[in-house]
């Protein structure tokens, strides 16, 4: 007896519908969601492990603070020469005290002018007319100074040109006293100054670490410096053209800078 097999069914047909590829806007979509998924799994992972490198301690309100104090020096040669030179002179009457001195102040101003140093560099500073008297008050004569003050820029022929100026004029010289200088002093300072700050940052250093504190930045650097430089050290002879000529040493001057500098610090 043979048992008869029902008939397989047909296939269903596949629609064009079901079979449309995956275009380039699905694509971008399916990985965007990729993405977002990576973003939110990896902010999770920090939240539960990972921590972020500690921010630098900053300046705001209600922020720990450390001030400091420093001075920075800086030296310098100097380059000018700044003498208080004159004559003075007494004669019997006013008017010949007042002839001599004028003379004698002219063949000085002349001598410092063949020594090199230019008009503008000759400045007079003060003229007096005095008379002279007894011991009983009688006037015996008159004495009449003329005083200049003068810049010498070339150190290594000074001395001479003083020697020289001296000895125009004879015993009417007057030499009330001479300096040196830098000519700009706007370096020097600025050295000071940037040592000084430089010092600030390694006492701050030093003081937080100690603490255990972490440095943070500045807020604030203010140059407290109370007084212009002006330190005159030893140095080597400037002029020596001959065997009159007077020594002088210009030595250094020294520049010395203050500084309060503020910092933020925060735990370590």
């Amino acid at each position: 007896m043979t048992i008869p097999v029902p008939p397989m069914p047909a296939p269903l047909p596949v629609t064009a519908s079901a079979a449309r590829p995956v275009t380039g806007r699905r694509r971008t979509a399916a990985l965007g969601a990729v993405a977002l998924v990576a973003v939110a799994a990896a902010a999770c992972g920090t939240a539960a492990g990972a921590s972020p490198a500690t921010a630098r301690p900053s300046c705001g309100s209600g922020h720990p603070r450390i001030t400091v104090e420093a001075s920075g020096q800086a030296s310098a040669t100097p380059d000018l020469l700044t003498i208080d030179i004159g004559v003075a002179v007494t004669d019997p009457t006013a008017t010949a005290a007042l002839a001599d001195a004028n003379a004698r102040a002219g063949t000085l101003t002349t001598s410092l002018q063949s020594s090199g140093v230019t008009p503008a560099d000759i400045q007079s500073t003060d003229f007096t007319i005095d008379p002279t008297t007894a011991p009983d008050g009688t006037i015996t004569g008159y004495q009449v100074s003329n005083t200049l003050i003068v810049t010498l820029h070339d150190l290594v022929h000074a001395g001479q040109a003083i020697d020289t100026a001296a000895a125009s004029v004879g015993n009417a010289i007057r030499i009330n006293g001479l300096s040196f200088s830098v000519s700009n002093t706007g370096n020097v300072d600025g050295e000071a100054r940037a040592d000084a700050v430089q010092t600030a940052a390694a006492h701050a250093r030093a003081m937080t670490s100690a603490a255990h504190e972490a440095l943070g930045a500045i807020c604030s650097i203010n140059d407290t410096t109370s007084s212009p430089s002006g330190y005159f050290g030893a140095g080597e002879p400037q002029a020596s053209d001959g065997a009159a000529a007077v020594p002088l040493e210009a030595g250094t001057q020294q520049s010395t800078a203050e500084v309060t500098v503020v910092y933020a610090i925060g735990s370590d």
